[in-house]
């Protein structure tokens, strides 16, 4: 942020932190939920930031694409957790995490305490500061975490945890409760609803349609002096507006002669 003219630590940077984070999150609740693929290497020198904190991703050479079945498992775990926030948890959301994990593919060791998979949906889709269930802890380094109960997993589940741990690491930084349950609860309501078939793919991820070539040249001219001579008025009200304003603080004839004659090829 300091080589954008923002002073870390002050209200400014506080700020553009949130817009960055809000746009990362946006971005990437898209692509898991929406359409089917995700950056497969977020790192902040992948990220760019733009002025106004506008953000851009870049390096896109590793993207994986999800299957609709896996989308459908991603935001079942995320609607999970999102009931766990709000009730506090239970026995019964527990048993639930285990069989939505074991949909996507994940399988935990044998030893694995009972409530590995509520605390890796939480790990992954939960606030920075969550607490963990069955003495868990929140950071994925840590003995404790539920990581370390992991049998076996689908390359999908790295790609989707670099993500989200990505975004829970800026919003930890920031101090800032940034919870990707809540965040993307609409999103995960909406990839439900389209189920494993998929719905239309959003106009924010259509395909420009291409271009037709026209079939009789001369009518595509008729079309473009058409367009021409509708657009003959904007000539004459951009042609009246220059010679009034740039003409009128002339002080000689002369010189508004000349900017008369300018405005006039304008057209």
């Amino acid at each position: 942020m300091a080589k954008r003219g923002i002073e870390p630590g002050g209200p400014e940077a506080k700020v553009a932190g949130r817009r960055i984070l809000a746009q990362l999150t946006e971005a990437f609740g898209r692509m898991i939920l929406g359409a089917g693929f995700i950056h497969g290497d977020p790192h902040p020198g992948n990220i760019f930031v733009m002025e106004g904190a506008q953000v851009a991703l870049i390096d896109c050479g590793q993207v994986k694409q999800l299957p609709s079945s896996l989308r459908v498992s991603i935001a079942e775990a995320l609607l999970l957790v999102r009931e766990w926030q709000v009730t506090g948890g239970s026995e019964a959301l527990v048993r639930t995490a285990r069989g939505a994990f074991a949909e996507f593919g994940v399988t935990f060791l044998d030893d694995a305490p009972p409530e590995a998979a509520a605390a890796l949906a939480l790990l992954l889709f939960g606030d920075a500061e969550e607490p963990m269930p069955g003495r868990f802890s929140a950071s994925e380094l840590s003995d404790s975490s539920p990581l370390k109960c992991i049998a076996s997993f689908p390359q999908e589940l790295v790609l989707l945890g670099r993500a989200t741990i990505l975004i829970k690491g800026i919003s930890k930084r920031l101090g800032l409760k940034w919870s990707l349950a809540e965040k993307w609860e609409p999103l995960a309501k909406q990839a439900l609803e389209c189920g494993a078939d998929g719905c239309t793919m959003p106009t924010w991820s259509a395909t420009t349609p291409a271009r037709t070539v026209p079939g009789n040249v001369a009518a595509e001219r008729l079309r473009f002096r058409e367009v021409l001579r509708s657009y003959g008025g904007s000539g004459k009200l951009l042609r009246k507006w220059v010679v009034e304003k740039v003409g009128g603080a002339m002080p000689t004839r002369l010189k508004r002669l000349a900017v008369a004659t300018i405005a006039n090829r304008i057209e």
